[in-house]
């Protein structure tokens, strides 16, 4: 694994950046949690009528590690993903690490027409160790870094045209986040709680769409199983008040976690 600095940033190849996306077509990246520490970088699709599957000749993002953890590439699109080292303290951010991940692909890689709304795995890495404090999280092109330090930011050129020719254009917006939630992962959520939580409850119980958790006001994860031990949501935000709409009639299980306790509350879904 390569390690770079500050300087050697600033000198990296920019001709990745190249092109203009379509307003219509084009990707974003997002995080997805594999559990035991393995998550994988996804592309999704823009709302799209197209038809045509997109053919990916490179692509690169970066992804943002607490300080002093370390990561490794387990499986990419084109297996031949690498994976570049920098210390935060080289870009002025001395309480993270970071890796640029950047792939050029032998023989194009195909994803699916955009028009199918997809997510397509691109990366795959190991959290190494068992951190359980600070961020992982997907760098977003408009962020202050990423725009300080150009080559950080996340593309991926492709052709997204059906006009017979290989026309590779960088179909990710270098000027917005671009990123889909969830593009981060808190590792806190990982440490194990030993005693169980008094006094939190939640309410409506039955409910048919806004579930309440009132008792509490650390919290630090909830995550809602199905009776098959599934998970079914894990809300990144307002940890106090969960939606529950979206989920079909029946019986599931809400854990609620703070760094020192944790309690599981039966709940049915009208």
């Amino acid at each position: 694994m390569k390690k770079i600095t500050l300087s050697t940033l600033l000198i990296l190849v920019l001709c990745f950046f190249s092109g203009q996306l379509k307003a219509q077509d084009g990707y974003t990246y997002t995080l997805v949690d594999n559990g035991a520490y393995s998550y994988t970088i996804a592309a999704v699709p823009n709302a799209s009528a197209s038809n045509f599957a997109t053919s990916v000749q490179s692509y690169g993002f970066t992804i943002i590690v607490p300080d002093g953890v370390t990561a490794t590439i387990t499986s990419s699109l084109g297996s031949s993903a690498g994976a570049t080292f920098f210390n935060g303290t080289d870009v002025a951010q001395p309480t993270i690490d970071g890796y640029l991940i950047t792939e050029t692909l032998g023989s194009p890689g195909s994803l699916p027409a955009p028009s199918s709304g997809t997510t397509s795995p691109i990366v795959t890495i190991q959290i190494n160790g068992s951190p359980t404090s600070g961020i992982l999280y997907i760098l977003a092109n408009n962020s202050a870094l990423a725009t300080a330090v150009t080559p950080l930011k996340a593309f991926m050129q492709a052709d997204m045209i059906d006009d017979a020719m290989a026309s590779f254009t960088n179909v990710v917006d270098p000027n917005a986040s671009a990123l889909t939630t969830p593009f981060d992962f808190d590792f806190a959520t990982l440490s194990t709680p030993t005693a169980e939580l008094v006094g939190v409850s939640v309410y409506p119980n039955p409910t048919t769409d806004k579930l309440n958790i009132t008792g509490v006001t650390d919290i630090t994860n909830v995550e809602v199983t199905n009776i098959n031990g599934q998970l079914v949501l894990k809300p990144t935000s307002n940890l106090e008040t969960i939606d529950m709409s979206s989920l079909q009639t029946g019986l599931y299980f809400v854990k609620v976690q703070t760094l020192e306790a944790q309690k599981t509350i039966k709940v049915v879904k009208q």
